[in-house]
């Protein structure tokens, strides 16, 4: 369902959700992952747009960072008929890479937006998403 969980392909597929931007990075080891920066709110992430089909169990699962202190991450899915709908959270430490994974069985069909709500606007992270 996610396009480019690796970042193969660079940015391709992700886009910001709000404000903020997103970058590529590559840690010292190799690995590519996003990160977010010059957030104002906690819902300013990276995401991509997916299409849901009513009954459909979707799973996932993504590494997460913060660089400053400890913050709970949650993923999200925002539907036109059903909002904003949780879907997995965790508590992310800076330096440390930690471990969502979340899933759901939509209610609906149609378009929805993926991202993450960050508690507070340091810069996040994100490393293998699928």
């Amino acid at each position: 369902m996610v396009r480019n969980p690796e970042f193969n392909d660079g940015l391709k597929g992700w886009s910001v959700f709000g404000f903020g931007q997103i970058a590529e990075r590559t840690s010292d080891t190799g690995n590519r992952f996003l990160a977010t920066d010059r957030r104002s709110l906690s819902h300013q992430s990276m995401s991509q747009k997916v299409y849901l089909q009513r009954g459909m169990l979707y799973t996932f699962s993504a590494w997460l960072q913060v660089d400053q202190g400890n913050t709970t991450v949650t993923a999200i899915f925002e539907t036109a008929k059903d909002g904003l709908v949780p879907v997995g959270a965790v508590e992310a430490r800076s330096g440390c890479w930690s471990m969502l994974k979340g899933g759901l069985t939509a209610k609906s069909s149609g378009p929805a937006e993926f991202f993450f709500e960050v508690s507070s606007t340091s810069l996040f992270s994100s490393l293998h998403t699928v």
